[in-house]
């Protein structure tokens, strides 16, 4: 039965980790090669944690270079949530995916944007593999 139990989180935990690689270069490379323009937020849409601070997953209305406008929302795992109120924001967008968007954040050059949601995986991921271990040794 341990060895099912470490098969099993060692592999979710490895899976976690392999995630949260992609996603960060991906998003990386989003912040590197994305267009920037300005947009708007219009919406937030409110995610509950427990008892912890309400926080906001933003809706994001901009304009591409050619013209068309189009809103999104930056995804519920791309990005740290907002707990501020609408307004004007820094959209980079994909130009040849106009809704894979990310909102850039004053903070730590825009990455800590990608960063926080990388390292919150990240941890999760490692946290789940040394549980996993820590059975298996413990019950072997």
């Amino acid at each position: 039965m341990p060895l099912v139990v470490l098969i099993v989180l060692a592999g979710l935990g490895l899976a976690g980790m392999a995630y949260a690689l992609v996603r960060f270069r991906r998003d990386l490379g989003l912040l590197r090669r994305g267009v920037r323009t300005p947009g708007e937020v219009v919406e937030l849409r409110p995610v509950t944690r427990g008892n912890g601070p309400r926080t906001y997953y933003p809706v994001v209305r901009y304009r591409t270079a050619d013209g068309a406008e189009v809103t999104a929302t930056p995804g519920r795992f791309r990005q740290t949530p907002l707990s501020a109120a609408p307004g004007p924001v820094t959209v980079v967008y994909e130009p040849e995916r106009p809704n894979r968007i990310l909102v850039e954040s004053p903070s730590i050059a825009g990455r800590s944007s990608v960063l926080v949601p990388f390292v919150s995986l990240l941890t999760v991921s490692v946290v789940v593999l040394v549980v996993g271990i820590g059975i298996y040794v413990s019950r072997s």
